[in-house]
């Protein structure tokens, strides 16, 4: 069969764009995430199950305001405290490779199998599960720029599964996610996040599935639900998140305390 010499380019263009895709997200990710993702960057707002989205505001612009927001150009913190600790924190997230250092005039996401495998209820994968409030959050940049992280503050409201002794009921902890909005010295405006991952809001309630980051006293969000007066709303949009959505929060935590049981046997 006869293909034409420029279908030919094209065709190796596509191979050689895939093969970059997949290197570049096979080392854009830090500790757990570094093994899961074998995607690639897509244009918002084409990711994701619309159907699994419960609801939630899907344009560009709604959803880029579910995540907060960083200056390219931030300064490091003045006070020597707060900077040493920021970059500590920041250090986890170095070599992603996600950040541009322009403005790229569009948001994007990185396709994974980040949920491959993971069950409703992560249990087992979680150093620690908590029922928490949100009191705060904040995007930063790596220490080298090129990846974005969410860090909130939570107030720790039920410990149900922890090895940390530092994780009790009343504390506070920092917990992270990829992600966050960066903005440019143009006034330009770029979303950085994970296809199917959603970024819990301030002030609102959440049963929090958490993994440990290493070398850090900090946590990253596997997975969380929102437990609304109206019911449980799942942060992500992952399939197998979605069949608690609209349970009563009594219903969803016998069922988590159960797969503890469980995995404690």
């Amino acid at each position: 069969m006869f293909v034409p010499p420029k279908l030919l380019v094209t065709l190796g263009s596509l191979v050689v764009c895939g093969i970059l895709g997949l290197v570049f997200v096979s080392v854009a990710t830090p500790d757990s995430y570094r093994r899961t993702f074998v995607g690639k960057k897509q244009v918002l707002p084409n990711f994701g199950d619309a159907k699994q989205q419960n609801a939630r505001p899907t344009t560009t612009k709604n959803i880029k305001d579910r995540f907060p927001k960083v200056d390219y150009d931030a300064p490091e913190p003045t006070d020597p405290v707060e900077r040493t600790k920021r970059r500590n924190k920041g250090k986890h997230f170095d070599g992603l490779g996600g950040v541009s250092k322009e403005p790229t005039r569009y948001s994007s996401a990185l396709s994974s199998h980040w949920d491959l495998d993971l069950p409703s209820l992560p249990v087992a994968q979680s150093d620690a599960v908590i029922i928490a409030k949100t009191l705060t959050r904040g995007a930063f940049l790596s220490n080298d720029k090129s990846g974005i992280y969410t860090e909130l503050t939570v107030k720790v409201e039920e410990v149900l599964k922890t090895d940390d002794d530092s994780v009790t009921r009343g504390s506070l902890i920092d917990i992270t996610r990829l992600g966050g909005v960066v903005r440019y010295r143009t006034g330009e405006e770029s979303l950085f996040m994970i296809v199917g991952q959603n970024m819990p809001e301030a002030g609102k309630r959440y049963l929090v599935f958490l993994k440990a980051i290493k070398d850090s006293q900090d946590f990253q969000i596997i997975t969380a639900y929102e437990l609304a007066p109206s019911g449980v709303n799942a942060l992500d949009t992952p399939s197998q998140f979605s069949q608690y959505n609209g349970v009563d929060e009594a219903s969803l935590m016998n069922n988590v305390r159960s797969a503890i049981a469980g995995v404690k046997q």
